[in-house]
C-alpha cells in the first residue's frame, strides 16, 4: 500500500492494482487549532521558538525573519554542540524511538480520546 498527492488537495491511496481517493482535503472543513498561548508554551515547543520568525513573515519583515531563523539555527548548533561536547544524549519528550528504528508519539491519538 502506498499513498500519493498533496497535502493541500485528494490524497490516493493504491493497493495491489487499484487506485481510490483517501482524503480530499479541499472537500474537509477547517478546524482551527487548540494551542496554549506562546507564554504558556514550553521553551522548545515549535510555535515559541519559531514566534519571532512566523510573526515577521506575517508583517511581510522579510530580513528580520531571516535573522530570527538564523539566530534560531545557530543556537540550536551550537546546543547540538555542546552536548556532543558533554557527552550529553539529546532526551526527547513526547517521542520515543531512534533513528533507526523510527520515532513513535508517546501519547498517540487513540490513547489520548480514551482518556476524555
Amino acid at each position: 500500500m502506498s499513498l500519493e498527492g498533496y497535502w493541500n488537495g485528494v490524497v490516493n491511496v493504491k493497493s495491489g492494482g487499484s487506485t481510490s481517493v483517501f482524503v480530499d482535503t479541499q472537500k474537509m472543513a477547517i478546524v482551527r487549532k487548540l494551542v496554549r498561548v506562546i507564554d504558556d508554551q514550553d521553551e522548545f515547543e515549535s510555535r515559541r521558538l519559531w514566534n519571532d520568525v512566523t510573526e515577521n513573515m506575517i508583517g511581510n519583515n522579510i530580513e528580520l525573519a531571516t535573522n530570527a531563523k538564523a539566530k534560531l539555527e545557530e543556537r540550536q548548533r551550537r546546543e547540538a554542540k555542546e552536548r556532543k561536547e558533554h557527552g550529553t544524549e539529546w532526551v526527547h519528550k513526547l517521542f520515543s524511538g531512534s533513528l533507526d528504528n523510527g520515532f513513535f508519539y508517546r501519547g498517540p491519538l487513540g490513547k489520548r480520546m480514551a482518556n476524555i
